[in-house]
């Protein structure tokens, strides 16, 4: 093989081979549009192809992701903003099972799956609202009108959670819960619940000449143990999302190995804001105050991390909490004097508050997870509110609880998204609650400042409308948010080119290989 430069960067890429890796859990359910579970989408993305994708590969740094064409081949936007009209590639094709056999990909897939995307029962549907209608010109051409102009469309089309594009017979011709047809770079080969989800590589991708392995394994291993063993032992070639302790573990282990530590975002708290006593800030502010979060850090992850606000402290447009306004960056010290102040404000001199904590059990989420919450809720009980810890499996938790069904609070990790409008599904109330608007958060104020960072296309004055929501949020602690923590991703040294800061990583699997030992 040729030797890689800066222009063909895969010049020295090898084909062939099989790629082992585990994950944390099944997906509840592989129909991408049947759950919005991350191990769904997950395994959605290395099927299913979108209208648009994050760029990935070589140099490739997270800071630079941008939205790029997957089946979209062209895309024009008019003048005003209002239509974008998109041009499909035309070679793309479904993969070559029954009963698709191969046919190209068509507008109407794309009409049949945005049917789906925006069903009365998707809770992402609020995602898309912004588009008023949706024309199918021919076979290659989908147009888009919109209700206001959006610097935000193409990431939305990008976005992993939304718009995976299925064939039409998806409805009534095959079950897409227990079969999984799409264009991606991999076709389903088996799948054995709580043991392997096997994949193949698609011998006609449209994205030529990925991908380089013939076969992807990714054992369900939902003991964190067992993942840390399998990878000492050399069972898989990656595993991933490991707290210090297994880090560390694993560097004395496997030296070899490639790693990195990616600082991610933390878990957070959401609450029923729409209904007393959380619907009352100072309530929400004494529970930030009440938390110590050095001392959970100390306990979960070593000490590492720092603050974490909801602009994700990592990126290079946001600031740090003690960066905010000093009012705002207060209300992340632990400080139960004023916690306490804030509360018999609040609800009375001497009263406390009853409630109740939701969350999913330790199978994907690891441990830590749980012993956050139950960290948290002992330091709460010191400033008067009293928890019922309710805890459920992840498919079920993921089903009812993180689409809205709670009393009290909640309690859940943040994935590091790719773009600034996320924060639209998680605050908004127009036309319907956002996807993931846990707190029930309905503020005119802040649904003003995300219309107006939705419609400004020069990104310095987006920013300023950024720090506006920054600290907005920040004041009303419609989430409470609890620490950075390093996640860290471990490789076999042969892998070449392996990106672990995606979100969904097929897109960077698909541009990996294996080299030389």
């Amino acid at each position: 093989n040729a030797t890689p430069t800066p222009s063909d960067p895969y010049a020295g890429a090898t084909r062939g081979g099989t790629y082992r890796q585990d994950q944390s859990g099944d997906p509840p359910t592989i129909d991408p549009y049947g759950n919005i579970a991350f191990l769904t989408k997950g395994f959605a993305a290395h099927i299913y192809s979108r209208l648009f994708k994050y760029n990935a590969g070589a140099g490739v740094k997270r800071s630079d992701l941008l939205p790029v064409g997957d089946l979209a081949e062209a895309s024009e936007a008019s003048p005003d903003g209002l239509t974008w009209t998109i041009k499909l590639r035309k070679d793309a094709k479904f993969h070559n099972v029954a009963p698709v056999n191969g046919r190209a990909v068509t507008s109407d897939d794309v009409k049949f799956s945005w049917g789906r995307a925006t069903a009365e029962a998707n809770t992402n549907r609020s995602q898309l609202a912004f588009v008023d209608k949706v024309e199918y010109p021919d076979a290659s051409t989908v147009k888009f009108t919109l209700k206001a102009p959006n610097a935000a469309f193409l990431d939305v089309l990008a976005d992993a959670n939304l718009l995976w594009i299925m064939p039409t017979e998806s409805e009534g011709k095959f079950n897409p819960a227990q079969q999984a047809i799409g264009s991606g770079p991999w076709m389903l080969d088996s799948y054995q619940p709580s043991v392997v989800i096997k994949y193949k590589k698609n011998p006609d991708y449209f994205d030529k000449p990925y991908p380089y392995f013939d076969d992807v394994t990714a054992f369900v291993v939902t003991d964190q143990a067992k993942r840390v063993a399998d990878f000492s032992s050399k069972q898989v070639n990656l595993t991933w999302l490991f707290l210090p302790t297994e880090r560390d573990q694993l560097k004395k282990e496997r030296a070899d190995a490639k790693l990195e530590e990616t600082q991610g975002i933390g878990g957070y708290i959401y609450l029923r804001t729409d209904r007393p006593p959380f619907n009352d800030k100072r309530v929400r502010q004494a529970i930030s105050m009440g938390l110590n979060r050095p001392a959970i850090r100390a306990a979960i992850s070593k000490g590492e991390g720092v603050d974490e606000q909801l602009y994700h402290v990592g990126f290079p447009f946001s600031r740090q909490v003690k960066d905010l306004p000093a009012a705002q960056a207060k209300l992340w010290q632990h400080n139960i004097a004023e916690a306490k102040k804030l509360m018999a404000a609040a609800i009375g001199e001497g009263k406390t508050i009853d409630t109740t904590w939701d969350h999913a059990d330790a199978a994907i989420y690891t441990q830590a997870y749980v012993d956050s919450a139950t960290l948290a809720q002992a330091q709460l009980k010191e400033i008067g509110i009293n928890i019922k810890d309710q805890t459920a499996p992840y498919a079920q938790y993921i089903s009812t609880t993180y689409q809205g069904q709670y009393e009290g609070m909640g309690h859940s990790p943040r994935a590091v998204p790719y773009w600034l409008d996320f924060v639209t599904e998680r605050f908004t109330m127009k036309p319907a609650r956002g996807r993931i608007n846990l707190s029930y958060v309905n503020d005119p104020k802040l649904e003003d400042l995300l219309d107006k960072q939705r419609g400004q296309f020069k990104q310095e004055e987006r920013l300023q409308t950024v720090k506006q929501i920054e600290e907005l949020v920040a004041e009303e602690q419609y989430e409470i948010y609890f620490s950075t923590d390093t996640r860290t991703y471990f490789w076999d040294k042969d892998i070449e080119n392996y990106r672990p800061t995606a979100w969904f990583p097929y897109t960077h699997l698909m541009k990996t290989w294996r080299g030389k030992a």
